[in-house]
């Protein structure tokens, strides 16, 4: 068995690092392959493979949309490399990063790849259908959560402890904050594995 994710940022570990001189850069690899190497290190699918006990495959890239994610899955399928028992979890982007993929279309050409394998969905910081009109109802009982994403689950934990799970500790977003945006953020290691945790809990009685 083994774990295989897809997404950006959020799954890729940006804000693990602890140099607040890396926030803006989702690309430092130039001229320093250190920081997305510890970012890959440490973000949410290293911390679900030990709870797997498996070995994981991270296809995630800072700033990538989901119609980069679906090329680099349609290129292992063609390359015949995925076995029966993968575990396959899309953590989608926001949505409107693709300029020609609509968010119903890029669905269904994940699941049209994904359908003999085992595989997950959850949304990172945007649910995928929330400006689309969509019943989301209607998706099977392997996407997690179709109407919320992980970084609800974060700012629950939040709320309820008190504590930052944000990278350098840097905002509460659950606290009304001037030109705050959503996903204009991420995780700390805390965070990730959090997120870890919730996934977990999500898929262990359905694998």
């Amino acid at each position: 068995m083994r774990l295989i994710t897809f997404g950006d940022s959020w799954t890729a570990g940006h804000g693990v690092e602890e140099d607040i001189e890396w926030k803006e850069r989702a690309f430092p690899s130039l001229g320093c392959e250190f920081i997305p190497k510890l970012r890959n290190a440490n973000g949410w699918p290293r911390w679900l493979a030990n709870k797997l006990d498996c070995v994981y495959v991270n296809f995630s890239e800072c700033g990538r949309g989901n119609e980069k994610s679906l090329e680099e899955l349609e290129q292992i399928v063609q390359d015949e490399v995925l076995k029966k028992d993968d575990i396959i979890i899309v953590m989608f982007s926001y949505p409107y990063r693709d300029i020609n993929l609509l968010p119903i279309e890029a669905y269904e050409k994940f699941e049209k790849l994904l359908k003999p394998y085992i595989h997950f969905y959850f949304n990172a910081f945007y649910p995928m259908f929330r400006d689309e009109i969509f019943d989301t109802a209607n998706l099977p009982f392997y996407y997690i959560n179709p109407n919320g994403s992980v970084s609800d689950i974060l700012k629950e934990y939040e709320i309820e402890n008190d504590v930052s799970i944000w990278e350098y500790n840097s905002r509460r977003v659950w606290s009304d904050e001037k030109n705050f945006f959503e996903g204009d953020y991420h995780p700390n290691l805390k965070g990730y594995k959090i997120i870890a945790d919730y996934i977990y809990n999500n898929i262990k009685d359905l694998i």
